[in-house]
Order: C-alpha cells, then structure tokens, then sequence
C-alpha cells in the first residue's frame, strides 16, 4: 500500500499548483466500448475535476505531486476501465470544483464533496458513500464534546466552501436558543490548515468529514482525537455531473454496476475504509 503522509506536515510541503493536471490518460484517449457515453468533454476520455488535498479519498501519492491515488482517484480509474475510456485528472481548488464542472472543464467531480441541498440545485448527483461531519480534537477536549451544542462559544475550523462549514455556520440559532455563543468560525481552503489549527492551538475543534477525520486521527496519533457522538451521518457524498445532463444517469449506472460486482468494495479497503460505507440507503 501507497505510504501515506502526515496532513499536519503538508503544508510545509509548499503550494501546490492547483491548475495542473494529473493521472493515467491525460494525454491519451481510449477505444471506448459499448458503454461508453456519447457526451463527455473529450471523446474517448473522462475528465473528472478533482482536489488532491482529501486524503484518503484523493491526494499525490509523494505528498506534493505526482500521481493521484485514494478511493475516489482509484474509482475514477475503475470508471474509465468500464466505459473503455482513459481518464484525466482536472487539479483544482475545493471552491473550485463545482465552477470547473458548470463551466464544462470536466465531467464530473469525484471529489468527497456531500449532496447538499444547495449542490442539488446547480448539479446531479450519484450516491456513492454514507458520510456526515465529525468533531476532532486534542485528546482531552475531545472528551468532553457529547454533542453539538458543545462546540458553542468554542474556536471550531472547516475547510473553505465545504458543508462543513455551512454545518457551523448554521449552529448560531441552536447555541442561541441554548444560551450559549455561537461558535467562532474560521476556514481554510486546504484540509491540511484546518489540521495545523488545531494542532497550533489557532482553533479548539475541527469540523471535517467523518471518513477524512478518522484518516487524520491515525496520522496525528496522541495530538488529534476523535469525538464521535457530536455528529451523526446525515448525508451522502456523490458523484456529480451537469444538472439534467446526459451523463447524469451515466454515471449513475456505471457506479452502481461497480459496487454489486465488488470493485468499489475491494478499492475502499485499499484505503482502510469500511466497504460498509458504501451502502448507501
């Protein structure tokens, strides 16, 4: 298995150049067969718009450049093998995901991003994962958050543009009601800031993505834990693609195909992940 890097230690790494490209096929396209779709971006090849920050779902295999690899680069590779096409990687800012996709720069994006309500509106999306947002923490607090009224009045960090975010932001009522202070919310456009927040004593707790956060906790072990019962799963990632596109039911199909015969199950356990997860209801 691909050694993983610490998110603490990336950002000392340096920038990444977020408008690059990376992965199998990007200057290559394939044959195609007969499931191949008729309306992607480049014939013969799918683009998916990706941000490789999100380990372990995508992130460079070297911490810095290189090849693309996690469970959502993995089944974008097993997509393109099932269409008979290659598959290029369109590398962009998290905010930018959505604008690449409207914009007609990729496909798809296959970037743990969850099926929002407010995403629902501007694009489709495929269910491909339970998910939901977790609470981390140094090891003592963290014990001491039960639930999310918890993180009232405290310094709690989520990655720009995220549903994370959106999840504290809409906090304010609740603590409110409460009596107790909104939280005060700080985002960062890369995973690994919202980490070193924490860990640099700038922020008490870290909102993120309950697969992204288990994968944090084993890279920070003794320095970040896990609170588990603040959050409960409450949504799904997805696959999305143009809004009444095409490609919508496309994709829809090809990935369900890929998790009855057990691809998507087999890469989810490449990456420690539960194939549980996958069992979207």
């Amino acid at each position: 298995m691909t050694k993983f890097f610490k998110l603490a230690a990336a950002a000392a790494i340096g920038t990444l150049a977020l408008s690059g490209c990376s992965g199998a096929g990007t200057d290559n396209v394939g044959a195609g067969n007969s499931k191949t779709p008729k309306d992607l971006v480049n014939a013969g090849q799918v683009t998916m718009c990706i941000d490789p920050e999100y380990p372990p779902l995508e992130y460079y295999a070297d911490g810095s450049g290189g090849d693309i690899i996690g469970f959502d680069a993995d089944a974008g590779r097993a997509l393109a093998d099932y269409w008979g096409v290659k598959v290029k990687y369109e590398v962009t800012s998290f905010d930018g995901l959505m604008p690449g996709l409207q914009s007609g720069r990729c496909d798809m994006i296959l970037g743990g991003l969850y099926t929002s309500a407010a995403r629902l509106q501007v694009a489709d999306a495929a269910p491909i994962m339970n998910a939901g947002p977790a609470a981390l923490a140094a090891p003592g607090l963290a014990g001491e958050l039960k639930s999310k009224l918890d993180l009232c009045g405290r310094k709690v960090v989520a990655q720009s543009a995220s549903s994370n975010a959106a999840t504290v932001a809409a906090m304010g009522d609740q603590c409110k009601a409460a009596g107790k202070p909104a939280p005060s919310l700080s985002e960062y456009p890369k995973t690994s800031d919202t980490v070193l927040a924490v860990l640099n004593g700038k922020a008490d707790v870290l909102v993120e993505t309950n697969v992204a956060a288990a994968y944090m906790v084993t890279q920070n072990k003794g320095k970040l834990a896990l609170a588990a019962q603040v959050f409960e799963p409450d949504t799904t990632f997805g696959v999305f693609s143009k809004k009444g596109g095409p490609l919508s039911p496309e994709i829809a199909s090809a990935f369900k195909t890929l998790h009855t015969d057990g691809t998507l199950a087999k890469i989810a356990t490449k990456y420690n992940l539960a194939p549980t997860i996958l069992d979207v209801k």
